[in-house]
């Protein structure tokens, strides 16, 4: 992708989210993968074609509260780029619509990027204003089949994590009972864990003990 075409996405990204148009130095050269990496050879190579973690999608009702609540629990922060700041309270663009499968071309959603400081994950609430779906939200057991069951992230000390959610509203234990925790060593390995449900049914795993990286992920 040249600087021109880069320049092109940029300027319909800030219209499909209703920001301003970025200048030249919006995207640094060099910091989008080339197009068709991985498409050279006779057949598609996925090793190549996919090339990082773009981020974690959770609708929710009430935005504002969602990322209070995300802040509190996890210590997301909202997101940023050079574009400013990762928050679009209208997106209408029919494109948009018709890539999120709503063929019919119309669609009101509220989208902000959070992003955590540390583990630099990017996580995307969305509140759909229009078309609006299913409110019910289904929590599911551990060993229940159907999705990707849990969200795992590594943390410095799992036992006095347990202990700070517990304390935390609107967070659930994957068991309610008092006997569930605080997480136990697996020996003769040392890592722990425990999983525990957000009010929008996400599983999430606090686990500690396993060596860490570095993950590539998007920057915006």
């Amino acid at each position: 992708m040249n600087r021109k075409s880069i320049l092109s996405f940029v300027a319909a990204l800030s219209v499909a989210f209703g920001c301003t148009p970025a200048d030249d130095a919006a995207i640094p050269e060099g910091s989008v993968t080339p197009k068709g990496q991985g498409f050279a050879g006779i057949e598609p190579d996925p090793g190549l074609f996919v090339v990082g973690i773009s981020h974690l999608n959770v609708v929710v009702e009430d935005i504002e509260y969602a990322t209070e609540f995300y802040a509190r629990t996890l210590g997301f922060e909202q997101a940023h780029n050079a574009r400013g700041v990762m928050d679009y309270p209208s997106v209408t663009r029919e494109t948009f619509a018709r890539d999120a499968g709503f063929l019919d071309g119309k669609v009101d959603v509220h989208i902000r990027f959070l992003k955590h400081p540390t583990a630099g994950i990017y996580l995307e609430l969305m509140t759909y204003r229009y078309p609006v779906g299913s409110t019910d939200v289904i929590y599911r057991n551990t060993n229940d089949m159907g999705g990707i069951r849990h969200v795992a992230l590594e943390v410095s000390d799992a036992v006095r994590v347990y202990e700070y959610l517990k304390t935390q509203p609107d967070v659930r234990m994957i068991n309610a009972s008092p006997d569930y925790g605080p997480p136990e060593e697996l020996t003769p390995v040392t890592i722990k864990f425990f999983y525990w449900l957000d009010p929008w049914g996400v599983q999430w795993e606090m686990e500690e003990g396993r060596p860490i990286g570095n993950a590539r992920g998007i920057v915006g």
